[in-house]
């Protein structure tokens, strides 16, 4: 039940994400001049598998990407990507929401008019969620950042576009392997987004 509540919430929001866009964005038939300076967001939804010393979990939860960069030409960017999936943590401490990802240095390229993969390695981490923090002065394991290595690659999709601006869908796969205060662990997270991204 909790799982399909969370699935729906975050259907809904992708979808008045998309309505928002489609009503202050006419499409142009010329389409977008990639280039410059890259800015975009995505949220969805993540399938995660993490192993903690001596358990597996499997979760279902929210999935967001950051992204700014820079064109190359008007088929590869340069980014530095942010990949986040939240998950329930029940190790030390309360129960709580905690996120892992990989902030990663990352290639974009376009294979087609519409169709980009991407990819990168970087630093994966294991953070509090900014909105389940409860009691921090007390209690330490609130704020208990932990970082190993991971990587991300995806693979996009431009659904619609206007002058400097493109709406896209992608798949993303991140995976890490953090040290926290249970030990190693390590996991992947397949994530389904959708995403605005800005050119200037």
């Amino acid at each position: 039940m909790k799982t399909t509540m969370k699935m729906k919430s975050t259907m809904i929001v992708s979808m008045l994400l998309l309505s928002l866009c489609l009503s202050i964005n006419a499409q142009e038939k010329n389409g977008i001049i990639r280039k410059g300076f890259v800015f975009g967001t995505s949220i969805g939804a993540a399938e995660s598998s993490l192993k903690f010393p001596g358990k597996t979990k499997n979760l279902f939860d929210l999935a967001l990407d950051l992204k700014v960069g820079y064109m190359l030409n008007s088929n590869l960017a340069l980014l530095i990507t942010s990949n986040v999936s939240t998950y329930d943590y029940e190790g030390v401490g309360r129960a709580r929401k905690r996120d892992f990802g990989v902030l990663a240095p990352t290639i974009q390229y376009w294979t087609s008019d519409k169709l980009w993969i991407s990819g990168g390695i970087g630093m994966a981490g294991d953070s509090p969620v900014f909105y389940d923090i409860k009691n921090p002065d007390t209690d330490t394991n609130e704020t208990k950042y932990y970082n190993g290595i991971g990587f991300v690659t995806s693979l996009g999709y431009e659904i619609l576009k206007s002058k400097k601006k493109i709406i896209d869908i992608k798949g993303r796969l991140t995976y890490r392997d953090v040290n926290i205060s249970e030990g190693n662990t390590t996991g992947f997270s397949f994530a389904v987004l959708l995403g605005i991204n800005f050119y200037h």
